[in-house]
């Protein structure tokens, strides 16, 4: 990986804050994301294929991205497309806060995989598991609907995999 100074890092600070501007997100969260992903630099490529500042895989570069995905500003204005269209999906989550953290977790693991954990916490704690029937049962509210809880059940999806994606969600947050 990239092992420049914080120089470095900083380099992508106003691209990151004019383009957050357009889906009204936290760009510090977004170059943390970044820095978690790739450490800032635009040619990282990871052992899966992933690629460029915002390490993107093939299949979700074709849809997310435009151009070339180690070009800074194609790979910055993705990410963050990407990541605004996750925050939205999950609005049971009531705190913005733990929504972001299940939002990075999905970027992470695949949103699939975050929506199987949410339905594992909600049985666990009394909630209908399937979204649908938790909406028809009036969407009630209850414990899972933080990371804090709903973690718990993510290595009954992603096995071995959740500590790395809790790992990743934390780094993010600043809560390592």
């Amino acid at each position: 990986m990239f092992s420049g100074g914080r120089a470095d890092h900083d380099r992508y600070d106003e691209l990151i804050k004019h383009h957050v501007k357009e889906y009204d997100l936290d760009w510090e969260l977004i170059k943390r994301q970044m820095l978690a992903e790739s450490e800032a630099n635009p040619w990282a490529v990871s052992s899966h294929g992933a690629r460029g500042l915002m390490q993107f895989m093939p299949a979700a570069w074709r849809e997310w991205g435009e151009g070339d995905p180690h070009d800074p500003e194609a790979s910055i204005k993705a990410g963050i497309r990407f990541m605004s269209f996750l925050l939205s999906k999950f609005d049971e989550i009531p705190d913005p806060r733990d929504r972001h953290k299940f939002a990075l977790a999905s970027y992470h693991t695949g949103r699939g995989n975050i929506n199987r954990c949410l339905e594992y916490a909600r049985q666990a704690t009394g909630a209908p598991g399937l979204f649908d029937d938790w909406v028809d049962a009036g969407r009630p509210p209850g414990p899972w609907q933080t990371w804090r809880v709903a973690r718990e059940f993510l290595s009954m999806v992603t096995g071995r995999n959740a500590a790395t994606t809790i790992r990743y969600v934390n780094q993010i947050m600043g809560e390592e």
